[in-house]
């Protein structure tokens, strides 16, 4: 028999695997949508800026939504909306309807994390949020992983009609199974503003950009990257994302044990330096084996700092709580959708000295977790 708690947990974490489903997929899918619609690949990859910015904007509604209507009701709206949203995209004919879609995901979609989130330190306890962070966003990677396995042997189109089916599942699931459990509001005003007055906050925040700005200028380019810099076809091009999300996947539950056992700041470490030093590894031209292996760890050490800075948010006061799990979304979605529109600049020109520079800016962003730890505690 599960208890209340379980059951909330696992409802976030399905919530999770359905807006995950698809965003590796996507990535790795841009060659493949490119020659569809006859349209230049540097052309379609906008569909992921579409997505991202719509997305980090969308995640600030959540917080105060939660004010006046129950986790449940706005869980099983923004379910609902995604499973609409993900059938549009997969139906368009154009690059303009896809795009347009794309907005209305990501604008649905990002109900989920900071929702996610904030239930998780609304119900756990502390010494535990580490690992079930770690396990909500492992989530991410199973999706991820079924997602572009079935867009590597299926058509484009099925990474969309796929978490519109789940979307549609899951907002039936919100509303039947959190009846007794999700009916609760957060009382406390919603203040973004009051939030950044706070030093500490704002300088995570500042940092969680500039990295989500980094990571997502490299991770963006490697449906891309792949196809032109290695030549690869479709399946291939699927089996390497689907290594990154094993790498990921091992990386948040690394993370988790580091948040919890060592500290938030080793897991932080730990991470950043193996990503920027990976993400610089990328700028070579290696055998296959080997650049599978650069994926594996590239994503690993990701998911390792990632771990450790969304566990430093669940550990802000009750009152905070909401404003910065819909913040960290939409900072990490922003920042991402920025970071990707800056670095296409540069990938023109060549892939292997923009990600080498990168990674070492990455590297370098490791002063500014020394001070923000600092000022934490």
């Amino acid at each position: 028999m599960f208890s209340h708690r379980k059951i909330i947990y696992i409802l976030i974490c399905l919530g999770n695997i359905t807006i995950s489903f698809n965003i590796a997929a996507i990535t790795a899918a841009v060659p493949a949508i490119s020659l569809d619609l006859h349209q230049p690949d540097f052309l379609v990859s906008k569909i992921i800026s579409y997505y991202l910015i719509p997305y980090g904007i969308g995640a600030l509604i959540y917080a105060p939504l939660t004010r006046y209507i129950s986790y449940r009701s706005v869980l099983s709206f923004v379910m609902a909306g995604y499973a609409v949203s993900s059938f549009v995209c997969g139906m368009g004919q154009s690059l303009n309807a896809l795009l347009m879609a794309r907005v209305a995901m990501g604008i649905t979609a990002a109900g989920a994390i900071p929702l996610g989130l904030m239930v998780i330190g609304e119900f756990f306890e502390k010494s535990v949020r580490g690992r079930l962070v770690g396990g909500f966003f492992s989530c991410s990677f199973f999706a991820s992983l079924a997602g572009v396995m079935l867009g590597g042997l299926m058509h484009w189109r099925w990474i969309f009609y796929v978490p519109a089916m789940l979307g549609a599942l899951m907002a039936l699931s919100f509303f039947i199974f959190g009846k007794k459990n999700l009916r609760i509001k957060h009382e406390a005003p919603v203040n973004y503003l009051h939030i950044f007055n706070k030093t500490s906050i704002r300088n995570i925040f500042i940092f969680i950009f500039i990295l989500s700005a980094l990571y997502h200028g490299v991770h963006k380019w490697f449906g891309v990257y792949l196809d032109r810099f290695y030549q690869m076809d479709k399946l291939t091009i699927s089996f390497f994302f689907i290594l990154a999300a094993i790498g990921g996947f091992i990386g948040q539950h690394v993370g988790g044990y580091l948040s919890d056992k060592k500290s938030r700041l080793v897991s932080c470490y730990v991470g950043l330096v193996g990503l920027g030093i990976t993400t610089m590894l990328l700028a070579g031209h290696y055998s296959l084996t080997i650049l599978g292996i650069i994926f594996i760890t590239l994503s690993m050490f990701w998911t390792i700092g990632h771990n450790g800075i969304s566990t430093v948010l669940t550990d802000f006061p009750d009152e905070d709580r909401p404003l910065i799990a819909s913040l960290n979304s939409s900072v990490r979605f922003i920042g991402g959708g920025v970071g990707f529109y800056v670095s296409s600049f540069f990938v023109k020109k060549n892939f292997g000295l923009t990600f080498f520079y990168i990674g070492i800016l990455m590297l370098f962003i490791i002063i500014m977790l020394n001070r923000i730890f600092k000022k934490g505690n």
